[in-house]
């Protein structure tokens, strides 16, 4: 969605989410996240590790799961993610803070 003007934001949550969300709520919320990490960024810093070896294998996961979601009901939240692994099977580790 990152990518998305304001418009196509709100179809794509309407039509893929089931949500029904202002345009100005989209851009007031934009507005707003881009302020907190043009704050934040300084204070970041992520610099891919050094690989000690090749990678051989790269696996990519999607699992969901059903939340309540209070006037809603019931929703499906998910979660992607990619694994990068050495011929001998190790999954190498990076997390981003």
């Amino acid at each position: 969605m990152s990518g998305m003007a304001g418009k196509e934001v709100k179809n794509d949550l309407l039509e893929n989410h089931g949500r029904k969300v202002a345009l100005s709520y989209i851009q007031r919320l934009s507005e707003a996240v881009g302020s907190v990490v043009q704050a934040k960024e300084e204070a970041w810093s992520y610099a891919p590790p050094k690989e000690d070896s090749q990678i051989a294998t790269v696996g990519i996961g999607l699992d969901g799961t059903c939340m309540l979601m209070c006037e809603d009901g019931y929703r499906e939240a998910m979660v992607g993610t990619v694994s990068l692994y050495d011929s001998e099977g190790e999954r190498g580790t990076s997390r981003i803070k």
